[in-house]
């Protein structure tokens, strides 16, 4: 598993994170640097101090046993800044390798509902909750973040098809935090191979493993509040295997690692 300072950074200082991390990437000799995927929602003032916010998620093409990371980030009304998602296979807390669902927030203080929350100091102190979870390709899953009492945040995944909801853990942030920092700074959903970050890095574009995936239009406070736009973009880098499509009304897909002869 790589560091998690690149990933407090890059969350915290371009929202969503990217330039720590391509920093870093890049003083690997001979590596390349794949382009991360983005999708910034701007949201309307209605969505100031937001208590929940949701969205679909959706594997169109499995990667494999490889470290992509499909994440939704965001920051808070008065600190830090948090993420949740699902990632394709790592180290779990229980030693054991494979997927999960990932939910972290930078500057918590203390964590609950799942014996995989814990504590952690990389730069800033952050509590992250790391939870098994077999998702399977070509489902739909919804990924939801609630506050369940003042200070306290709760992320779920809700299996769409059979309707089995599942708690990932919940995160306590300091008193005075508020809500979701919506309005004025908006969220992002993107896509991250991290394994390219790591020692030994990736030697050749071809050998970014290939997927895809479906983020659908997030909503916020229970569905009350919808974003007011969006925009897509590619992070650095020297490889040219991704994109991000407009994927309809029901949100963006996005793709890395995609062959040649596509």
């Amino acid at each position: 598993m790589v560091s998690w300072r690149s990933r407090g950074a890059y969350v915290r200082s371009t929202f969503p994170p990217d330039l720590g991390r391509h920093l870093a990437a890049g003083i690997l000799v001979g590596m390349v640097r794949p382009r991360g995927t983005y999708t910034f929602w701007r949201w309307p003032p209605g969505a100031a101090g937001a208590g929940s916010l949701a969205w679909d998620l959706t594997v169109l093409r499995d990667p494999g046993p490889t470290t992509y990371f499909w994440a939704h980030s965001w920051r808070f009304e008065g600190g830090d800044a948090g993420y949740f998602g699902l990632q394709a296979h790592d180290r779990r807390d229980d030693g054991s390798d494979g997927r999960l669902a990932v939910f972290s927030v930078w500057s918590a203080v203390g964590g609950a509902d799942n014996p995989g929350c814990h504590a952690g100091v990389e730069g800033t102190p952050f509590w992250t909750c790391r939870l098994a979870y077999e998702w399977e390709p070509g489902r739909a899953y919804r990924l939801r973040v609630t506050r369940i009492r003042p200070d306290w945040w709760r992320a779920s995944v809700t299996d769409l098809a059979s309707g089995t909801a599942t708690t990932v853990g919940s995160l306590q942030v300091p008193a005075g935090w508020g809500g979701l920092d919506l309005a004025a700074h908006g969220s992002a959903v993107w896509v991250e191979f991290y394994a390219a970050n790591a020692p030994g890095g990736v030697a050749a574009c071809d050998l970014v493993p290939h997927t895809r995936v479906r983020f659908g239009v997030p909503a916020a406070d229970g569905g009350a509040t919808a974003p007011a736009g969006r925009a897509n973009r590619l992070g650095q880098g020297e490889c040219d295997n991704s994109r991000v499509d407009d994927g309809g009304g029901d949100g963006v897909v996005h793709e890395m690692g995609i062959p040649p002869s596509r």
